[in-house]
């Protein structure tokens, strides 16, 4: 018995998708590498740095101020979120993490949504500093990915010691704001403390 042959419309259809699964599999292989957003815990486990999460409920400032830092801490721990993913990426040749781009999208609208907040009067030096230490540590992973598009090694310390100027530069900003905002609030309890310290500490590459 004579094996049935194929139609023409048959043929068509196996062949249809054949090339979708070669094209799916070209993708797969040669495209570039998926990326996937980290929690906000994972992203302190990875630096690494303990993680105390800012508690509104438990604070003794008034409404207003706890409010307001609910916020401003949710945007800094998105900022840690991006910053630890795309340092990844570089220090992985673009194996892991997530690259430049899309770390600049992210910590530019960052920056735009702290500079919308509305801040309490004792708190707007605090916000201002950690905006300004987000821009210097976009100016450093900008002079990387230049480095990386030429080709060229990307010097880190650049004569300073241990650490690149901006990385510094972002640092001194942040121990600024950390204190300022330990000032404001001496009479919060520890764990509330304990909060500030860790997003402000994570944020820092140092």
């Amino acid at each position: 018995m004579e094996p049935l042959a194929l139609s023409r419309n048959d043929f068509t259809k196996k062949q249809i998708r054949r090339l979708i699964e070669l094209l799916l599999c070209g993708l797969l292989v040669w495209g570039p590498a998926p990326t996937f957003a980290i929690s906000v815990e994972d992203a302190y486990r990875a630096i690494p740095h303990r993680y105390t999460p800012f508690e509104p409920k438990l604070v003794k400032m008034n409404l207003r101020d706890g409010a307001f830092l609910q916020e401003f801490f949710r945007l800094v721990n998105l900022a840690i979120v991006e910053r630890v993913q795309t340092q990844a990426w570089f220090q992985s040749n673009g194996k892991k993490g997530t690259a430049f781009p899309n770390y600049k999208r992210v910590t530019d609208s960052v920056i735009a949504q702290l500079e919308a907040l509305a801040v309490p009067d004792n708190l707007k030096a605090v916000n201002r500093g950690v905006i300004d230490a987000l821009k210097e540590q976009e100016t450093y992973f900008e002079e990387w990915q230049r480095a990386v598009t030429r080709g060229e090694p990307f010097k880190h310390a650049l004569g300073t010691g241990t650490h690149h100027p901006r990385v510094l530069a972002a640092s001194q900003k942040l121990h600024v704001a950390y204190a300022t905002l330990m000032q404001a609030y001496p009479q919060e309890a520890e764990r509330t403390k304990q909060a500030f310290f860790d997003h402000l500490c994570a944020l820092d590459f140092i």
